[in-house]
């Protein structure tokens, strides 16, 4: 229970809890430099083949798909068959790696010759519907009945495999550095393969098709597989910064989709460069010019660029650029030109004809919008229909398996990124003893600079005081410092009124900012010892909080991370210390302790990694190992996936790596509980600690995280 006239009850009545920050200081940061980088691929636009291949390298590694992984035999099994009017569905299921099943449709025309042209069709983000969504259907038979064998499947998390609304943010992919797309695309090139078995169909004539995320997934797929001959993304290509911008402060999604967002992308290249590497093969861009989420204009752009580059290798002709006064999706104009130009060159026609699309009899959508969102429903029945998903009765006519099948694709998609992990483990080497530690240490400095993405270059931090009082034998500052350019962090400075001698400091980072160890009454706790505290928001934290899912997305299409950002602030905060000097308590800048708090825990920790000014660090709940996120149902802040860390250290080696100073810690797992000491992993730490002969308390592992307890190993340190 706080007591009466607290530090938290008093901030607010000094002034001290007025925010002077704006809450946009991160995302307008990471927007700027989205809009630098896509601005300086728009202007160096120029395709050479030497490019191309570079890009395109660049690409498949985004995907994690670099090299190919390898193939499974593709299982097909066939559930059953639908005839309709001028073409028929063949109902079945794939199987893209093993344990993932796929369902899916075949559109065969009614009339077939020897050899017909292939398309697939990748579905946008329909989630409950997935292949049976209307607009889906209707484009699929009127392909089959220009002729064209036309495949469309259930993306992951869709139609007949949707399980959870986490299975479009498979996070837990960044940490190997494979990617959401990643997966969808791999699926896409295993579906083209089934098309490429079967011997009615040319395998020079394939097409891919599809609308929105469906767009997504076609100008990926169609970027590095060679085999597809014509593109037609649509609702999708403008340029990746008028996305990120359209998508400002809509958090992608509700924070749950990481579809869009690929690895490193816009750090080599904006979407015109990956277009141009279908050249010189047919391309189509048809978008609507009301689409909110991914601009006309910035569209408008990337085609202009398309368009040259076509022509400059000689085939102007073999792109084009189309817009109807249309919204986001794929509508009935939108469809009609894609049509036109699938029946140009799939069947090498010599000129566009237009075509009338057909009236379609429907298989019964599962989730029609008026069964999802009943007029007039009570609340009650809102609720017992959002519970559970059941499809109307009339539609399962058009699933592939039993409604009831569990197929339980998330655990399998989750067991196939454990097994690459574990087959191929590529844990940071240990040292034999004391004299190694030092090298090793250096080592993997190295190695988490380079993971972290986040600057190295210092600037003058120019520091600012808002506020000062002396009160209760207590100096408080409200400060502020520069972490980098446009990046100032706020902090509230809290030293005993001490003349005498200079003070040890605690810097604080908390998961939720300053204010987390202000109301828990840790700070106050820490004070009263006569321990200094500088307690800090690191950027998108308390007083500039934003969305971490948001802005750590967007800063990992641009190659960098925002959780090594947070980490350079912290670091930064240590700088302000060490260079304070005024006519006030003095600092012991030899007794600087970090102690981080949640995800704070980790910031500080691996602060404390990279810079030996550090006197000790503690870890309030500090998650032990990135391997408890390998399942995509733990949840943790978006910025804690780091791309590829695991296929370089863990967690427990930035631990190891401060064992050269004092060192306490609560450790968690993935649904925060504290670890057991009977873990492997503790025991393994411990056998380090050992192993450096380390004695009594310097390195405190805790079964408990215990304000008290820390401020006594603190106070028994100094």
């Amino acid at each position: 229970m706080r007591k009466n006239n607290s530090l938290q009850d008093n901030l607010s009545l000094w002034g001290f809890g007025q925010s002077t920050w704006q809450k946009n200081m991160l995302l307008d940061h990471v927007e700027k430099k989205v809009t630098q980088q896509s601005n300086k691929f728009l202007l160096n636009n120029d395709i050479t083949p030497e490019k191309k291949e570079l890009i395109k390298k660049n690409v498949q590694e985004s995907l994690g798909l670099y090299p190919f992984p390898k193939k499974q035999p593709l299982k097909v099994t066939k559930t059953g068959e639908i005839q309709k009017q001028g073409y028929s569905i063949e109902k079945m299921i794939l199987e893209a790696w093993p344990g993932v099943t796929i369902t899916a449709h075949l559109y065969l025309p009614a009339e077939r010759q020897p050899m017909n042209p292939g398309l697939l069709y990748t579905c946008g983000h329909w989630v409950e519907s997935g292949k049976l969504a209307p607009t889906i259907q209707t484009f699929c038979a009127n392909a089959a009945k220009l002729g064209i064998i036309t495949l469309v499947y259930d993306p992951i998390g869709q139609g007949e495999r949707f399980e959870s609304w986490l299975d479009h943010s498979y996070l837990n992919a960044l940490l190997i550095g494979k990617c959401q797309l990643g997966l969808m695309v791999w699926e896409s090139i295993r579906c083209i393969d089934y098309l490429l078995s079967r011997d009615d169909i040319n395998p020079d004539r394939i097409g891919m098709t599809g609308s929105s995320g469906g767009g997504l997934n076609t100008l990926f797929t169609t970027a590095v597989d060679d085999r597809i001959y014509c593109s037609v993304p649509v609702a999708y290509p403008c340029t990746f910064s008028g996305s990120i911008i359209a998508e400002r402060d809509l958090n992608w999604e509700d924070g749950a989709d990481v579809c869009n967002q690929v690895p490193a992308v816009l750090s080599y290249s904006e979407m015109s460069d990956i277009v141009s590497l279908f050249i010189p093969k047919p391309y189509l861009i048809v978008s609507g010019t009301r689409d909110l989420i991914f601009p006309v204009n910035e569209t408008k752009k990337i085609a202009q660029i398309i368009s040259k580059n076509y022509a400059d290798a000689g085939v102007p002709d073999h792109f084009l650029f189309v817009e109807h006064d249309e919204g986001h999706g794929y509508q009935k104009s939108l469809r009609q030109t894609a049509y036109s130009w699938l029946r140009k060159w799939l069947f090498d026609e010599s000129e566009m004809i237009p075509i009338v699309e057909a009236e379609i009899d429907l298989i019964p959508d599962p989730f029609p919008v008026e069964y999802s969102k009943p007029p007039k429903a009570t609340p009650e029945d809102v609720s017992k229909q959002s519970m559970k998903l059941t499809p109307q009765t009339e539609a399962l006519q058009g699933y592939c398996l039993p409604v009831d099948t569990i197929i339980n694709n998330g655990k399998a998609i989750d067991d196939s990124i454990k097994a690459e992990y574990y087959s191929n483990p590529i844990h940071f080497p240990k040292f034999n003893d004391y004299s190694d530690f030092n090298k090793w240490k250096k080592n993997l400095q190295k190695i988490i600079w380079e993971t972290l993405r986040s600057s190295q270059t210092k600037k003058p931090i120019r520091p600012r005081i808002y506020n000062q009082i002396f009160t209760d034998n207590k100096m408080i500052e409200k400060i502020e410092f520069e972490s980098e350019d446009g990046i100032n962090i706020p902090g509230l400075l809290i030293m005993p009124l001490e003349w005498r001698k200079a003070i040890p400091i605690m810097i604080y980072v908390g998961e939720w900012g300053k204010n987390q160890g202000i109301s828990s009454g840790f700070i106050e706790s820490v004070i009263e010892n006569g321990i200094a505290v500088l307690a800090v928001d690191v950027r998108g934290v308390g007083e500039t909080a934003a969305s971490d899912f948001e802005a750590a997305t967007n800063l990992l299409m641009l190659n960098e991370s925002l959780f090594g950002q947070r980490v350079w602030d912290v670091i930064r905060s240590i700088d302000f210390v060490w260079e304070r000097c005024y006519l006030a308590p003095q600092i012991d800048k030899g007794g600087i302790f970090l102690c981080g708090d949640g995800i704070g825990a980790l910031w500080a920790l691996f602060a404390s990694a990279l810079d030996d000014r550090v006197a000790g660090v503690i870890g309030k709940g500090a998650l032990l190992s990135y391997e408890y996120l390998l399942d995509h149902s733990i949840r943790f802040p978006a910025s804690v996936y780091l791309h590829q860390v695991l296929n370089k250290f863990d967690i427990t080696d930035v631990i190891i790596s401060n064992f050269n100073r004092p060192v306490y810690l609560n450790p968690v797992n993935g649904n925060l509980e504290t670890v057991s000491p009977s873990d492997e992993k503790i025991i393994s730490l411990t056998a380090v600690v050992d192993s450096l002969k380390i004695t009594g308390e310097r390195v405190k592992i805790s079964q408990t995280d215990d304000d008290d307890e820390i401020i006594n190993w603190i106070k028994n340190l100094l």
